[in-house]
């Protein structure tokens, strides 16, 4: 079954129990960034360089793929 989201709130909302998850195992490694931070990093780095994109997909790179750190730090600096 297909899910269908009118817009990138609502998607956001729906991935929104993932990107808790992943902020609490950062903030376990002592790393803190807000779940904006987190859900930008991957938009730019994940979400938008990935065609027909599915959300069990965005669930795995949100739960499962790297971040750099470095590069979040430098883009809220900017």
């Amino acid at each position: 079954m297909e899910m269908e989201f009118h817009s990138v709130s609502e998607l956001k909302e729906r991935l929104t129990p993932a990107l808790k998850i992943r902020k609490k195992d950062l903030k376990n490694q002592n790393i803190n960034l807000d779940i904006e931070e987190i859900w930008d990093y991957f938009v730019e780095n994940y979400f938008k360089k990935t065609i027909n994109l599915s959300l069990a997909k965005m669930v795995d790179y949100i739960l499962n793929g790297e971040i750099d750190i470095n590069l979040i730090k430098h883009n809220v600096i900017q």
